[in-house]
């Protein structure tokens, strides 16, 4: 933040098309985030204000549903024996901003801003819990993908999917 503006933004540049995608490459997803997010912030310092500020105001209004979708499914999840530790994730600024500026939408549109994982023991289970979440709520048809069968280049494996929730 100290830098004149130019460097700042050449830096920040640098960082989103060399050292993110390394990171990525490598499976420091933190990392990866936090790299995205700094240069994005620096690059895009109003953008990132406005995102920034629409997020906070759709996360007060998510937490109670989120709550409501995660107590759903540990239900399910305990009812048919598979162990799964629940996760929370929120999209970053910047991968909102990507997505928005790629596809054409307004914030409103951008459906995955929240996200759950849930992490279970054995491969199998990933499978049948994706069973009893697409009961539970209704799949969004052509927003799945099975990293598990198909693993990404850095060997991540997991099984994505969208579903429409208890508020639609």
């Amino acid at each position: 933040g100290s830098m004149p503006t130019n460097r700042r933004k050449a830096i920040s540049a640098e960082t989103l098309e060399i050292y993110a995608p390394i990171a990525n490459r490598l499976g420091l997803n933190q990392a990866y985030r936090e790299l995205q997010e700094l240069a994005f912030q620096h690059l895009n310092p109003w953008r990132h204000q406005v995102l920034e500020k629409a997020v906070i105001r759709s996360r007060k209004r998510r937490s109670d549903l989120m709550r409501v979708v995660e107590e759903a499914v540990k239900k399910a999840f305990d009812q048919a024996g598979i162990k799964a530790q629940i996760e929370f994730r929120e999209k970053t600024l910047y991968s909102i901003y990507k997505k928005m500026e790629s596809k054409h939408l307004s914030f409103a549109q951008v459906t995955d801003i929240f996200g759950m994982r849930l992490v279970v023991p054995e491969s199998i289970d990933c499978y049948t819990g994706l069973g009893l979440l697409h009961q539970l709520y209704k799949p969004v048809p052509g927003r799945f993908k099975d990293h598990i069968a198909i693993p990404k280049v850095n060997g991540y494996q997991s099984l994505h999917t969208t579903v429409v929730g208890p508020a639609g």
